[in-house]
């Protein structure tokens, strides 16, 4: 059983979530052929994939790290959006070619695409059997309104975003139909998902909610040994992260800020506060404040922490959910397109979702999680993660999904004459 692994490039999460389906794959099946195409944090994520036992590709040719620069202007127009933004990131022709001669030459039974357009338009103009992973229940443009990019500071040319959100919904449509299978993390809420293509399949049947794809959580007997490696004491702790992916750079910065203050006005009521930041590049920080660039398994620290501040980002949100972190999800501008969705959904599920907060705001929305009683799994992280983990079903899903496809497709010799 050969099968190929295809994360977007934009922020960590696409990676985690295809290396912690990788790990569940090879421990159901060891003999299985595992090919990863990375593009981007390849210096973070080349040696996780190879450790566990996956072959590594490394398709984009130079380090690729989509957290340390802005990736927008402020006007939204066809030229600026589509030519320069979003045809380079996600519906690139040289890219797509790259991704057709790799399937030629690895002759895989599934690709699994975790939103990666440009490997699965590849992937269903040659015909090869390919999964979607997905957080989005459509293109993220498609499920954002000109309203909200307006409040977001953007300057829109109104007619080139229609006929780009017409575009981008049969382009993912087109995906999801040709799918041998779609799998999402994200549950269902009508408000924001009706008509969209993954609802639209999983009312067909064609899609199937898994719950969180994540890494397999620690056993809770490193507190100890987390603490003394961050040099942190017995008090309580603060772990803020930012997102993998910023539209503006100078919106991460002004988070960070806000993060920071924050922690120095709680440390008025909690004055054994200690905050832990991941800030996924050198930040200057007062003292007091751990600040570390990036944490590739920062699951024993999550478990030790008394409340996490995190931009919305689907893995982390699914990983806190699963490991019953008390969380403030924090959007830091409406220009954060991205994120919208994500921060409006996670308000919908009932969790503290705060966009561009106030210290003072912030402060407050940590504060009356430190306080409250520990009355366990909260409405919304059920939602989210109502068994927990929810690899072991989608690494089962997919297994069974490049079974089917390889029993229907001839055992055709690889160019370099091997066979499957």
């Amino acid at each position: 059983m050969r099968i190929v692994l295809a994360p977007n490039s934009t922020g960590s999460g696409h990676n985690m979530r295809m290396l912690a389906l990788a790990r569940e794959v090879r421990r159901q099946h060891p003999e299985a052929e595992l090919t990863v195409l990375l593009a981007s944090l390849q210096t973070t994520f080349a040696p996780l994939f190879t450790e566990a036992g996956v072959r590594v590709v490394d398709i984009a040719g130079e380090p690729v790290n989509h957290a340390t620069k802005s990736h927008l202007g402020r006007d939204l127009d066809w030229a600026g959006y589509i030519g320069q933004y979003l045809a380079p990131s996600f519906v690139n022709g040289e890219r797509i070619l790259s991704y057709l001669a790799h399937y030629h030459d690895l002759v895989p039974d599934l690709v699994v695409s975790d939103y990666n357009i440009s490997a699965s338009i590849a992937a269903a103009m040659s015909g090869t059997p390919h999964a979607l992973v997905t957080e989005r229940y459509d293109f993220t443009l498609y499920q954002v309104d000109d309203d909200a990019l307006e409040s977001g500071g953007f300057r829109l040319h109104h007619e080139d975003l229609r006929r780009g959100r017409n575009a981008l919904h049969a382009v993912f449509s087109w995906i999801v139909n040709t799918a041998e299978i779609v799998l999402t993390d994200k549950p269902y809420v009508k408000e924001l998902d009706e008509g969209t293509a993954v609802a639209r399949a999983l009312e067909d049947g064609r899609a199937f909610f898994t719950g969180p794809m994540i890494r397999e959580a620690p056993e809770r007997n490193e507190g100890a040994a987390v603490r003394a490696s961050l040099g942190l004491g017995p008090g309580p702790i603060m772990v803020g992260s930012v997102g993998g992916t910023s539209m503006f750079w100078e919106n991460k910065h002004r988070v960070i800020e806000s993060y920071i203050d924050a922690h120095r006005l709680l440390k008025r009521d909690y004055p054994d506060l200690q905050f832990v930041l991941l800030g996924r590049e050198q930040v200057e920080a007062p003292d007091d404040v751990v600040v570390l660039t990036y944490l590739p398994d920062w699951m024993p620290l999550l478990q030790e922490a008394d409340v996490l501040i995190s931009a919305p980002g689907w893995i982390t949100v699914t990983e806190v959910a699963a490991i019953r972190v008390p969380t403030v999800f924090v959007l830091s501008s409406l220009s954060e397109y991205h994120e919208v969705e994500a921060s409006r959904r996670l308000d919908l599920l009932g969790f503290p979702s705060l966009v561009a907060p106030s210290s003072d705001e912030l402060r407050d929305a940590i504060g009356s999680l430190l306080s409250a009683p520990d009355t366990g799994a909260t409405s919304g992280q059920l939602a989210i993660a109502p068994d927990g983990t929810g690899t072991h079903k989608a690494a089962t899903l997919l297994v069974e999904a490049a079974r089917a496809a390889r029993s229907r497709t001839p055992h055709v010799a690889t160019a370099g004459g091997g066979g499957r």
